[in-house]
């Protein structure tokens, strides 16, 4: 997490508009796996536990809000996949972890778990297929941060 930790604070001074979701407790992140059904990476539960969720305004990564599991807005990781999997038909085994303004959904595939972690995959909205982004949420996340921080 070192770098990601580092991503992040070169991210928060980069001047850009960034919001991070606050921490989320062991309890919370136990809940969320359970609302959803599935157990989460290990590398996305540390994450939530260190930021909860965010990054740039309007581009953020889907999280615990608040240390509140339940909320079903968007912005949060059960919000973003309950609204996928009925606007959408979203897979049981897919996990919101980013919902774009323009219906550009990227979710953890529980189903395919190594380990302890899972790949990152966009999924179409259109066709319903999925397309391999990120062998792992850290991986992803990496790519996420550099890319804000350079924009």
């Amino acid at each position: 997490m070192a770098d990601i930790d580092s991503l992040i604070q070169q991210l928060d001074q980069s001047g850009k508009d960034v919001f991070w979701q606050g921490k989320a407790s062991q309890e919370s992140i136990e809940k969320l796996e359970s609302l959803l059904g599935s157990r989460l990476p290990v590398s996305f539960k540390t994450f939530l536990a260190e930021y909860g969720g965010g990054g740039v305004v309007e581009e953020e990564v889907s999280g615990i809000e608040d240390d509140d599991p339940t909320l079903e807005h968007r912005g949060t990781v059960y919000g973003d996949t309950l609204l996928c999997r009925e606007d959408y038909s979203l897979p049981e085994n897919l996990v919101v972890i980013y919902l774009g303004a323009d219906d550009v959904v990227w979710c953890l595939d529980v189903s395919q778990f190594d380990g302890d972690e899972c790949p990152v995959v966009a999924f179409d909205v259109f066709s319903k297929s999925t397309k391999p982004l990120a062998p792992t949420f850290n991986d992803f996340l990496a790519e996420y941060l550099t890319l804000r921080i350079s924009a």
